[in-house]
């Protein structure tokens, strides 16, 4: 059986009985009045969809729905949205007819339903739900209430996929037989430990994270599944209980066609493909790149086949190659829209379902076409257990005697401060967001009474006076940040002084501040030495937002403490590497791709380094501290070992056998590229510029030597500085085993 192409969007008929085309709810309004829409969800992917829909002109934005409700003002005021709500419920009030859902996976199956059953018809992103069963049943709830619902299935609108698919409906390669699907790509989250994302609670749930995107191409070209069989080609374990499968292979058969799947994931390359072998000729799409090439049969003999075969598969990538550079610089110069093929598929989408759904006609992804997906991605993971990240229960025991309250336990550094406060008999609370997939050494507290768990907001004064009840001291690594320096001064200056004011009133005896050397000036060079204790950059304004709220955060607590009285204690880890750090950190360099580092300078002059555990040691060591030589001083946690830039990425090649490469670049060169790209911009008419800063340019290159006598004179800090003692903890965890797994870290 073949899959009929010839007609948009979804050929394949549906399981559930016809039914009235969906009409804009609750109040059926004219067709001249714009579609009121409100976004369920205010994370990284409302802004993609708030930029897409500020260029719709039939449709208005009326409000951002979140339970973080500073998180949805926030986006509601960049992007001039009337109202923000905490609860979906109050939409009603706002005559919204349509929401995006925009909210993790596991939460798609009730809020949809509340909205269908609030009269809100639902655009929701992938996946509709997390099987096929529960979104037939939205399904059905949508038709009996005459509403729509749709679901964004980006992939199939991507440029290159469509271009591909109008060859089919062509006929140009004959009937479809065989789709061959690579889905290789990293993982930010799966590098930076987020181990708490959804998508990493469950083996399955990577599935249905990542697997929509290249099945609904699949499923566009084969139809349904009919039969099919996975083979597990690697996993690696998270947490102790918490195992990821990372690479599988899913050979199919569809309704039309046969399919073969390899999705893997937190891959060194990205390969992003699929490629159709049809009767008469092959197709293949590259979305990395916007591409498509094929093959045909002609009239000719062999040897003149593979030269035209070859020559015209050139011809073609030749032709995308230009386009896509042609349209990178017009959208640069603001002569076109965003034409990135991310971006593309984006537009595509959500403009082809309002388009639709204002013409009364058959919506381009609907909750049929999506369960059909679904249908997909459950045979896919069937035979993988359904196991879940368990959950502690929050603490209700009151505080201990030299309790200490720890901000951030749960992260790179913060995990490494609970277990030596543990080591050291110290009672720990760790204030934590959740309360699954939590690391080892706080779970395990947790578990038998030696650390407390606490959730509440860090920036609610009254959350924090309780946090900190009959705390002893007070260590603060969750100190904030933002893309502006507008969000950076509310998390991150305004909170750590909310952090301060709470242990003033609770009476801590000590608050550590856990800052970095970019609150300092680092582009002098010489042999002067920044001692600890130096005074930030006086001219932080001119640098990143990060450097500059450091060393706007600074000021403040120290500003505070003097005039309060309150034991404070700075420190200033440099260059913090170890295991649960990415190996492209930008302290070495500027990293074009994963294997490409373009450096700050030259790349020659030793780097401020420091291995975590050695961090997480000082700020242990100063939590224990009695006495006041620690009162308002900053220290310096900095190493003086032999590595600059250039040697730490040979060190890496060397230990991992990846192609990794250093590119020395003057800062003379690299401000005047960057001076480059603040023109063309200017000339595209982008709004918002700022003249590239030469002094934060100077001061990523952290030329400064710092001296960090007081950590060793006050609390006797010996940190890790013998060449090949350091790469041993910092470089060669990186290194491979035989599988191709990472090997065990020192």
């Amino acid at each position: 059986m073949s899959i009929d192409l010839s007609g948009p969007p979804i050929p394949q008929e549906s399981p559930v009985s016809p039914s009235p085309e969906p009409r804009l709810g609750p109040q059926h309004a004219s067709s001249s009045r714009a579609t009121r829409v409100a976004l369920v969800g205010a994370g990284f992917i409302a802004d993609f969809h708030l930029e897409i829909l500020s260029g719709l002109s039939q449709v208005e934005v009326v409000a951002i729905a979140d339970p973080a409700l500073e998180r949805a003002r926030a986006l509601a005021q960049k992007w001039n949205v009337p109202a923000a709500v905490a609860d979906i419920s109050e939409l009603s009030q706002h005559e919204v007819q349509v929401a995006h859902l925009l909210v993790p996976p596991d939460l798609h199956l009730r809020l949809a339903r509340q909205l269908l059953e609030l009269g809100i018809g639902v655009y929701a992103e992938k996946p509709l739900a997390l099987s096929a069963a529960d979104a037939r049943e939205l399904v059905q709830l949508a038709k009996d209430r005459e509403l729509p619902l749709g679901v964004n299935h980006n992939h199939v609108f991507q440029p290159a996929f469509e271009r591909l698919v109008e060859k089919v409906r062509a006929g140009e390669i004959g009937v479809v037989e065989h789709v061959q699907v690579t889905w290789s790509v990293p993982l930010m989250q799966l590098d930076a430990e987020q181990y708490s994302h959804w998508m990493f609670r469950s083996p399955r749930n990577i599935v249905f994270e990542q697997g929509p995107h290249p099945i609904s191409q699949v499923h566009r070209l084969v139809g349904k599944v009919e039969s099919c069989h996975t083979e597990v080609l690697g996993s690696r374990e998270l947490l102790p209980g918490q195992t990821f499968i990372d690479r599988w292979l899913v050979s199919a058969r569809g309704e039309g066609g046969t399919a073969e799947i390899y999705l893997a994931f937190g891959q060194g390359f990205t390969r992003n493909t699929i490629s159709v072998i049809g009767s008469d000729g092959t197709l293949e799409a590259d979305f990395t790149h916007d591409t498509l090439a094929g093959e045909r049969k002609t009239v000719w003999l062999e040897f003149w086949n593979s030269f035209l075969a070859g020559s015209r598969r050139g011809g073609m990538y030749k032709r995308d190659a230009r386009r896509v550079l042609w349209n990178y610089l017009k959208a640069t110069l603001g002569l076109a829209k965003r034409q990135d093929a991310f971006f593309a598929g984006m537009r595509g989408s959500l403009s082809s379902f309002h388009a639709a759904l204002r013409a009364g006609e058959p919506l381009p992804v609907d909750g049929t076409q999506a369960a059909e997906v679904l249908d997909w991605c459950d045979a896919v993971a069937r035979e993988v257990p359904e196991t879940t990240a368990a959950s502690l229960e929050l603490s209700s025991a009151p505080p201990r005697p030299g309790e200490v309250v720890v901000l951030g336990g749960t992260g790179f550094i913060g995990k490494r401060v609970v277990r030596g406060l543990l080591a050291a008999g110290r009672p720990v609370t760790c204030v934590v967001r959740r309360t699954h997939s939590l690391p080892e050494v706080v779970e395990e507290g947790a578990r038998d009474g030696r650390i407390r768990l606490l959730r509440g907001s860090l920036e609610k004064a009254e959350d924090l006076e309780t946090l900190f009840e009959g705390a002893s001291s007070i260590v603060h690594l969750a100190t904030g940040g933002g893309d502006t320096w507008e969000e950076v001064q509310e998390t991150m200056v305004q909170g750590s002084l909310l952090v301060a004011k709470a242990c003033k009133s609770q009476g801590v005896g000590r608050l550590l501040y856990i800052s970095s050397v970019a609150s300092l000036y680092t582009g002098d060079e010489g042999e002067q030495s920044l001692s600890d204790s130096t005074a930030v950059d006086p001219k932080a304004d001119e640098r990143a937002v990060y450097a500059r709220g450091k060393a706007a955060t600074e000021r403040a607590l120290l500003e505070y403490a003097s005039e309060s009285s309150l034991a404070l204690t700075i420190l200033r880890p440099g260059v913090v590497v170890g295991e649960g750090t990415p190996m492209q950190h930008s302290g070495y360099g500027l990293w074009a791709r994963d294997n490409h580092c373009v450096g700050w300078g030259l790349g020659e002059h030793p780097l401020p380094l420091v291995w975590v555990q050695d961090v997480a040691d000082a700020i242990v060591a100063a939590t224990m501290h009695e006495g006041n030589q620690l009162d308002g001083q900053a220290l310096n946690l900095c190493t003086k070992v032999p590595l600059c830039a250039r040697e730490v990425v040979e060190e890496l090649r060397a230990a991992t056998g990846r192609d990794l490469h250093f590119h020395p670049r003057s800062l003379a060169k690299s401000q005047a590229m960057e001076i480059g790209k603040y023109l063309v911009k200017l000339v595209g008419g982008r709004s918002g510029l700022e003249f590239p800063s030469y002094r934060d340019l100077r001061a990523r290159g952290l030329f400064t030597v710092f001296e960090s006598n007081l950590a060793r004179e006050i609390l006797g800090w010996t940190p890790v500085e013998e060449r090949e003692a350091f790469l041993d903890h910092t470089v060669r965890i990186y290194q491979r085993d035989k599988s191709g797994n990472e090997a065990t870290s020192v």
